[in-house]
């Protein structure tokens, strides 16, 4: 029987216009009626993600910044602060790449984006955003570095952010032009963890959907692990099972079909 479900919302639980699915509400609120724990796991801040989700609140847990800020119920549950001098030195570092960053901590996310079209992406995801010319003056506790390639970030600027800090730090690719940068151990799979020995639920009674690599994890600890149709190919390697594309709704048809028939 499964006791919890965490979805990533990206290229995921939203389709491609950044949209809920139109059962979404019904679906959740007869999954609160069996006693299912619903987890929203997302690179967004929190921020973000309370203020789509202001009605669920106090019933819904919520892994933010890729597992670095954790809420469960309205409660906080873990954070993870970036080293401030570390913060500094990727702002200096990703300038002289040319790459655009983002700064997400508890007062809200402050970037650099260089021109209209990305700060249109950026605001896409987060709210409470602010543009600064330099980021070093940034104070405040910071949870997730975001990077971000407006070619695309895999090839080329992953590669360096990795070199440089994937030794001391968990560097994650979590879209086609962004990467990630958490303290080492922080992903959205410890917290999931921390979540399923919290109410005591185990893998076997998981369930977990995702599309990138900042998944991975998360669908390691779960045996009712999907990966989307659109999803990265190494998704679909990790993943017990498939299942449809995020602009076919696919996330609601599994729960409905496994948790709800």
């Amino acid at each position: 029987m499964i006791k919890l479900i965490a979805t990533d919302m990206d290229g995921t639980l939203l389709d491609d216009n950044k949209q809920l699915p139109e059962n979404f509400d019904n679906i959740v609120k007869r999954l609160f009626n069996k006693n299912i724990r619903f987890v929203i796991s997302s690179g967004r801040s929190y921020c973000t993600l309370k203020k789509q989700f202001s009605e669920y609140l106090d019933d819904m847990t919520f892994i933010c910044d890729n597992g670095a800020y954790v809420v469960d119920k309205g409660k906080l549950l873990s954070v993870s602060v970036l080293p401030k001098d570390t913060v500094k030195e990727a702002v200096r570092f990703c300038d002289k790449l040319g790459l655009t960053i983002l700064l997400c901590g508890k007062n809200g996310t402050w970037h650099n984006s260089r021109n209209d079209s990305q700060h249109q992406e950026i605001a896409s995801y987060y709210v409470n955003q602010v543009k600064m010319e330099d980021l070093t003056l940034v104070d405040d506790d910071v949870f997730k570095i975001a990077v971000f390639e407006e070619s695309g970030i895999e090839n080329d600027g992953y590669c360096k952010l990795e070199e440089r800090f994937g030794e001391n730090f968990n560097v994650q690719l979590s879209g086609k032009y962004w990467t990630d940068i958490m303290n080492k151990g922080v992903t959205k799979g410890t917290a999931l963890r921390t979540i399923e020995n919290r109410i005591g639920v185990r893998y076997e009674e998981t369930m977990a959907f995702g599309d990138y690599l900042n998944d991975v994890d998360m669908l390691n600890n779960s045996y009712y692990s999907f990966a989307m149709s659109n999803a990265h190919e190494s998704i679909k390697k990790v993943a017990n099972f498939m299942t449809g594309s995020n602009n076919d709704n696919s996330v609601m048809k599994e729960i409905e079909k496994h948790c709800l028939t």
